[in-house]
């Protein structure tokens, strides 16, 4: 293969299909993205069409060859990357019996209660990795087999890529083990479906497509008519990558033992690589197959973190924006400045991000955001410096229970478009006692997807090899070993406020009074 070959990835995702184009030594030569919309349904549900998935590609992809002006047939191969537990059933021939069924759809959370009548809450992790929630497939799965069972027993389930390629030209798809991972079926050590698990489920696993590694060749581009569309050549190899969360990891470099990332946006992802699968005690925090061929990822998520700023600059912010209009700044990094000019520990304010409730460590849906601490002497800046900081105590929290699993945590890259905040990403280090790196890799999950085609097709002697060339490192960001003995005292008045108040039953009696 010519050493000056390209690469291009197609990542679908909840809100849209982006797609690159991207040489050898990781520059970008063409990007583009196009939105596709969640179905009206009924309340609960959450649909999207495969067909607007494929439109909506045919648009992104346009862009990007416009943007890279190249001859295509330098392209190399094609990776993938999708939202994770979003399903259809397919027939015989690839073609879908449903909508896809999108990761928020809510139709099956009467089904977690059957699931937990069936088989043991902490026998079910252990074998599969994740808890029983209803992110994952499985509860939409159970849903269809009750009411439509006659569909289930004939067809195949199919994250959104499948259909993609069958579109392409490539027959009967297997299923990459990190998109496995999230159906809720997979033996997660074995990388097998668990004939026990579906039996046991009133399932058969005959609806389950064959599992082969991140990075395998799928087929190749033979359709002639969607080479056409797509202004490809026919026989382009098209390679899985995995669930988007797992290829972003990957594009991000997150690879070896120790590795773990903050991906701090609207909410925040935590992900850390481990050698092999882990278990948390609680039965709460997934682990999962990474996109890294062979590896696995301990993960969880906040339920809010920068939404949490991004309310406060709404409701409050009302002189930052003004500033920032008047001088074409940036709003939050006047907020930052501003909490810059408060102590370390915010002057003993004490913010709970918990506004959407949390799912790791703990699984407690009733939880509210809460500040505490506030006295006559406490200024604005306290108040923004204590919710940057509590976010950070959330994260620490959790980054601790992964530890505290048997995963290692040693590096900690920062990713994200919060992360564009050095403040912020001193603010972690100081927290967490770590050196902390940020990423600047953009478009985190299509560089995954791209890596994963280029070692499909061997352009990669490895998977170090993608990550060194794709990889693109911000500054280092270390501890104020200063500051370690204050943090560790407001962490711990974190932690204690939070276990206080749950165990007082304070945040179900403040929902229950809401109506909620």
């Amino acid at each position: 293969m010519a050493k000056d070959a390209l690469l291009a990835a197609f990542d679908f995702g909840t809100t849209g299909v982006r797609a690159l184009i991207i040489d050898l030594e990781g520059k970008t030569l063409g990007s583009g993205s196009c939105e596709v919309s969640i179905q009206p349904t009924t309340s609960g549900l959450a649909e999207q069409s495969i067909e607007d998935f494929w439109n909506a590609l045919l648009v992104a992809w346009k862009s990007t060859l416009a943007q890279a002006g190249i001859d295509t047939s330098d392209i190399a191969a094609i990776g993938f990357s999708h939202q994770r537990c979003t399903f259809a059933f397919a027939d015989d021939h690839g073609q879908p019996l449903s909508p896809l069924i999108v990761w928020m759809d809510r139709r099956g959370l009467p089904y977690l209660d059957k699931v937990h009548q069936l088989v043991d809450r902490m026998d079910y992790y252990r074998l599969i990795g994740l808890p029983v929630y209803y992110i994952s497939s499985l509860s939409k799965i159970l849903w269809f087999a009750d009411h439509m069972p006659e569909l289930v027993r004939q067809s195949r389930v199919w994250p959104i890529s499948s259909f993609i390629m069958t579109r392409m030209g490539v027959a009967d798809p297997p299923m990459d083990h990190a998109t496995a991972s999230f159906i809720g079926l997979m033996d997660g050590i074995r990388r097998e479906w668990s004939s026990e698990m579906t039996a046991t489920l009133g399932l058969n696993t005959s609806m389950l497509p064959s599992l082969v590694p991140p990075g395998t060749v799928m087929g190749r581009l033979t359709n002639r008519q969607a080479a056409d569309e797509l202004n490809l050549p026919v026989g382009l190899p098209l390679v899985i990558g995995g669930g988007d969360q797992q290829c972003a990891a990957l594009g991000s470099g997150m690879i070896k033992l120790g590795d773990s990332i903050i991906n701090l946006g609207t909410a925040t992802a935590l992900m850390t690589a481990v050698d092999k699968p882990v278990r948390d005690p609680n039965g709460i925090i997934p682990c999962v197959s990474h996109a890294a061929p062979g590896q696995w990822e301990m993960e969880a998520h906040t339920q809010a973190s920068g939404i949490i700023l991004q309310k406060y600059r709404d409701e409050f912010g009302w002189a930052e924006n003004a500033l920032a209009r008047s001088v074409d700044g940036d709003v939050y990094d006047l907020l930052t400045m501003q909490a810059a000019r408060s102590a370390p520990g915010a002057n003993g304010l004490i913010f709970l991000p918990m506004l959407n409730g949390s799912t790791a460590p703990l699984d407690e849906p009733d939880g509210t955001g809460v500040l505490i601490g506030l006295k006559t002497s406490n200024a604005r800046a306290d108040v923004i410096r204590a919710v940057l900081e509590g976010i950070c105590y959330e994260n620490r929290w959790i980054l601790e229970a992964m530890s505290q699993s048997g995963a290692s945590i040693e590096q900690i890259y920062i990713t994200g478009g919060a992360s564009k905040s050095s403040f912020w990403n001193q603010l972690h280090s100081d927290i967490l006692g770590k050196n902390v790196m940020q990423i600047k890799t953009s478009n985190a999950a299509l560089v995954g997807a791209a890596i994963c085609a280029g070692l499909g097709v061997g352009l990669f002697h490895s998977v170090e090899d993608g990550v060194e060339r794709y990889r693109k490192l911000g500054p280092v960001h270390s501890p104020d070993q200063n500051l370690a003995a204050q943090y560790n005292r407001s962490y711990g008045l974190f932690l204690s406020a939070y276990q206080t108040l749950l165990k007082a039953g304070i945040f179900f009696d403040l929902r229950a009074s809401m109506g909620a």
